[in-house]
């Protein structure tokens, strides 16, 4: 339930004087002066004096709004035919409880019902929030817990809102982010909705450098809740754990640094979905045409050694360099360093630092890393059963992926050797949806994710126009 506090004045249905109201406020202020209290308690109080004060002017902004509204279909267009007039609906909003009526017909074309001034004034169907609280509840969610944030919105904006309806709005936000999304990734199917994607992005005049980066991260979910044992029995392991897809993209121009040298990128896109590597494929595609994919002079792609990762590179990028993570290669390299010399052991350091040197400046250095590798495999006397297997292994691996692995060319041309901007996106992403004790559904976890994703890709305004924010 949302709660919020009525204007005081004598007539609710009239605009308090404005002298008056000065001078009421002033006298509340001159004897909270006098307890002692300090400049928070002033700046809540005169809040709370201009909340009372803005209600009854947003009520009849509001109804005024609403008295304007044509009657028609807001899906077609279509005249409704009306069944009632002046219909009162009361919403909670910043300002407290505004009531207004309004007018609603049936689309004989939609075969609906449908209440044009609330599509106007951007209110949900049946739902007890404005837009501006709705928007709270949405971001205080995609912060924390509902159950945390509660406590949070009542210091910070004197609503009382109680955690149900808070996740209930933000799932509904997340709804409707999801559906948006759809519609981006519908646009993918048709050269048309390829064009129009493209025509959003804001490239740069000259040549540029697309940077598409791709990895998975956990997220844990309450499936089979109290089904463990049962499971078990048929032979059966319950799973918790589920893979969120991930990817960013950005040019390769929007990076830098800040003034105490850390690394940073100034605007880039995101993608994440727990609905599958074809649904993420779609979607990382639509994002990336976003972003300026069809007017990039080159596309880098750069993941780890997953082969789904470069199974989406082939499919949907494949006139793109593909470029496996150079740390990742490291530490491939470091095993076998560590199974032939000993874990951490200086002879160990000695013997892979010229391997890691010859793939950052060698033109060929993945092959001469390769043929080293074989000849320890061919000519070395003793080796283990063990260090065989790692050497047969890492080797097969760096044998995969030899032709992504051009460094040399690709600090010439100052690109990412690693993908420390995915690494980072996950851990971001994590921050949120992988807090202790936490579990997800995939109705809810799918829905979060995709309005955590429109937040950071500088869409909020599509779900708020009212939070357009001029560049």
């Amino acid at each position: 339930m949302i709660q919020a506090n009525r204007a005081q004045s004598n007539d609710d249905n009239h605009h308090p004087d404005g002298n008056q109201w000065v001078a009421r406020v002033r006298t509340k202020l001159e004897s909270a002066i006098m307890t002692g209290c300090d400049m928070g308690a002033l700046e809540k109080l005169i809040e709370h004096e201009l909340k009372e004060l803005g209600r009854p002017l947003l009520e009849e902004a509001v109804q005024k709004l609403a008295d304007r509204q044509a009657l028609l279909c807001p899906r077609c267009s279509c005249e409704l035919h009306v069944e009632r007039h002046q219909r009162q609906r009361t919403v909670s909003s910043v300002f407290g409880q505004v009531p207004f009526k309004r007018s609603y017909g049936f689309c004989p074309k939609c075969q609906k019902r449908f209440y044009p001034a609330d599509n106007v004034l951007g209110l949900q169907e049946r739902a007890p929030a404005s837009p501006r609280v709705q928007e709270i509840c949405a971001l205080m969610v995609l912060e924390s817990p509902a159950g945390q944030a509660e406590a949070n919105i009542r210091r910070l904006t004197g609503l009382d809102i109680g955690q149900s309806t808070m996740h209930r709005e933000a799932r509904r936000q997340g709804e409707r982010a999801l559906r948006l999304r759809e519609a981006d990734v519908a646009l993918t199917n048709t050269l048309e909705g390829v064009c129009e994607l493209a025509k959003r992005t804001q490239s740069p005049k000259g040549a540029f450098t697309l940077v598409i980066e791709i990895d998975a991260w956990n997220i844990r979910e309450r499936d089979y809740w109290g089904e463990s044992e049962k499971l078990r029995k048929k032979g059966e392991e319950p799973s918790r754990w589920h893979w969120v897809y991930a990817g960013t993209i950005f040019r390769l121009d929007q990076r830098g640094k800040t003034a105490s040298g850390r690394s940073v990128i100034t605007e880039r896109g995101y993608v994440a979905t727990r609905q599958g590597l074809e649904s993420f494929e779609k979607q990382l595609y639509a994002e990336a045409l976003q972003r300026g994919l069809s007017q990039a002079e080159s596309v880098l792609v750069l993941a780890d050694g997953a082969a789904w990762i470069w199974n989406i590179a082939e499919n949907r990028f494949k006139d793109a360099v593909h470029r496996v993570d150079f740390w990742h290669v490291s530490e491939h390299l470091w095993k076998v360093a560590h199974d032939l010399y000993g874990q951490g052991t200086p002879e160990a350091r000695q013997w892979v630092q010229p391997l890691l040197h010859w793939l950052k400046r060698r033109k060929d250095g993945a092959l001469d890393v390769i043929n080293t590798l074989q000849d320890i495999r061919t000519s070395l006397d003793g080796l283990t059963d063990k260090q065989c297997e790692t050497l047969d292994r890492e080797l097969g691996y760096l044998d995969t992926h030899k032709d992504h692995m051009d460094y040399k060319n690709a600090k010439a041309l100052d690109q990412p050797l690693g993908s420390g901007a995915m690494e980072s996106t996950c851990a971001q992403y994590q921050c949120r949806f992988k807090r202790t004790g936490q579990f997800w559904s995939l109705e809810g976890d799918e829905a979060f994710l995709a309005l955590a994703t429109l937040h950071r890709n500088g869409r909020w305004n599509q779900l708020f126009p009212h939070d357009q924010i001029k560049k």
